[in-house]
């Protein structure tokens, strides 16, 4: 599940490829006020857009990205909670929980890292549940029966014979058409007589 977006602030999203990242819409304004996360004072609200991002296990994060000047940002996801932002004009992003204001995974652009994408994780992501165990090759892929085993079930339908080797013919008093048919083993062993 690969998802790509690109944002050009407000609620313009001009690209959204797969299902996984959703733009949250605020009830007033093109824009969703949000606690800072960072330089933390009481009552410090940010201007943000709010992307709601579908896990593989299911779970919701929210992504929080500040609205700045001109903005432009490119985020591609694998579903995993693993996020790329090839292009981006943003300072940093933040994923938080879907149900709480608690910050899980910070992202910090060059302007602040000084250099590469920074990945700052606090918590962990939701929990994936564990894999389920291997499959051993037996019931992967179960035997078939052995060929011998398959021939030594297999009949077929051949006419009826008498003691002399001469077929015998449909009863014509009797309903039942196929009388004069018998069912032999489809490929005779060397014990069977018929």
């Amino acid at each position: 599940m690969a998802d790509r977006v690109i944002y050009k602030g407000g609620q313009t999203v001009s690209v959204n490829t797969g299902d996984g990242i959703q733009l949250i819409r605020p009830k007033r304004g093109s824009l969703s006020k949000f606690p800072r996360w960072w330089d933390k004072k009481p009552g410090a609200y940010i201007d943000c857009a709010i992307f709601q991002v579908k896990l593989e296990n299911g779970f919701y994060v929210r992504l929080v990205v500040p609205a700045t000047d001109r903005m432009t940002l490119e985020i591609r996801h694998d579903g995993f909670g693993n996020f790329t932002f090839p292009a981006a004009r943003v300072e940093r992003v933040g994923i938080v929980s879907n149900d709480s204001l608690d910050l899980l995974v910070e992202y910090q652009f060059p302007k602040i890292s000084g250099g590469k994408v920074l990945k700052r994780t606090i918590s962990p992501l939701p929990p994936y549940p564990p894999a389920p165990a291997p499959q051993t090759p037996e019931a992967k892929f179960p035997r078939r029966p052995s060929v011998t085993k398959r021939r030594k079930n297999a009949v077929i339908k051949v006419r009826a014979r008498d003691e002399d080797g001469q077929y015998i013919s449909d009863d014509p008093s009797t309903p039942e058409v196929d009388e004069a048919w018998i069912e032999k083993p489809a490929f005779p062993t060397a014990q069977s007589d018929s």
